[in-house]
């Protein structure tokens, strides 16, 4: 049989060859020069060629026996699909059209991704903020122990002014109503020492009470009252005690009923007035003086009224 054109590459294909080595198209044998389509029947012999015959003919002989195809020169290729060997310049097997290699197909580079105006100027701010986080931190490390400028704050050593803890009130004056008994004066009241203040008590018209008026320099808010009876328990049960008392302010007009403990010593309790300039306490009942080491007196004593407020708003 005669050779012929691959109607896929143009490439010269054997006769006996059904594929093209260069493309591995399929050759069809009829459509081959010289061959003409009719009503033939194609048979395929053992040999893998074609053979025509016209209908009513009697059958071909038995396939004649294979004969060997020469094996081209020098190195072959074996086809991974039917084993048939190839020239090494075939892309394609000849016996059965399959691709002879199976090494991956080249394929072009990922195209570099474009960063845009918005991203690169993104990673410009990122790149600046975090040159001067490490110029911060370096002037930290190196320059923290230099003295502050003045243009440093510093912090106020000074409180907040209008604002005044509550202390003990000075008092410029005492008024004490009946008299008092010889030394035992109404001064001993804020003298912050151990004297006492005495008034005879039975002595004192009946129905009366004792009146202790305590004057301060500028109008004061007083929160509390400290008083102070005799610390010896003994010479503190012998005289008369301070027991009813009522105590008022002015500019302000309610009034404080205060029974005292029967205990020597100190004690506080809790008296409210605002802007006031005195304060005043009415002792209208005592406690009975007692016998003790065989002696009991007529007097009322009290060590110390102490008042415990701030200065008041002016106007």
């Amino acid at each position: 049989m005669d050779p012929h054109t691959c109607h896929q590459c143009g490439a010269q294909i054997a006769s006996d060859e059904q594929f093209c080595p260069n493309c591995g198209a399929f050759i069809d044998p009829l459509a081959a020069p010289g061959r003409q389509r009719g009503d033939n029947v194609i048979s395929v012999g053992s040999d893998r060629g074609y053979e025509e015959f016209a209908l009513g003919t009697p059958p071909p002989p038995d396939d004649p026996p294979p004969v060997e195809r020469s094996q081209p020169a020098g190195k072959t290729i074996a086809c991974p699909s039917c084993g048939a060997a190839n020239p090494p310049k075939n892309r394609h097997c000849q016996e059965c059209g399959a691709r002879l290699s199976q090494m991956p197909l080249p394929t072009a580079p990922r195209p570099a991704v474009q960063a845009s105006a918005g991203v690169r100027a993104a990673l410009a701010i990122s790149g600046l903020l975090f040159a001067v986080i490490v110029v911060a931190l370096l002037f930290n490390v190196f320059g923290g122990d230099e003295t502050p400028t003045s243009t440093t704050p510093v912090a106020s050593e000074t409180t907040q002014p209008g604002i005044v803890e509550p202390g003990q009130i000075q008092i410029i004056r005492t008024d004490c109503s009946p008299e008092p008994v010889g030394s035992f004066v109404c001064g001993n009241l804020v003298d912050d020492a151990d004297t006492e203040f005495q008034v005879d008590w039975l002595e004192k018209p009946e129905g009366e009470s004792v009146v202790i008026r305590l004057t301060f320099p500028t109008p004061t808010t007083v929160q509390q009252i400290r008083w102070r009876n005799i610390a010896d328990d003994t010479r503190f049960r012998q005289n008369y005690r301070a027991r009813g008392l009522v105590i008022t302010a002015n500019n302000n007009p309610a009034e404080l009923p205060k029974e005292l403990e029967d205990i020597p010593g100190q004690q506080d309790f809790a008296f409210a007035a605002v802007n006031s300039n005195w304060i005043e306490f009415e002792i209208q009942t005592a406690w009975n003086a007692e016998v003790r080491d065989g002696n009991a007196f007529d007097e009322l004593a009290i060590v110390e009224i102490t008042v415990i407020g701030r200065p008041g708003t002016v106007g």
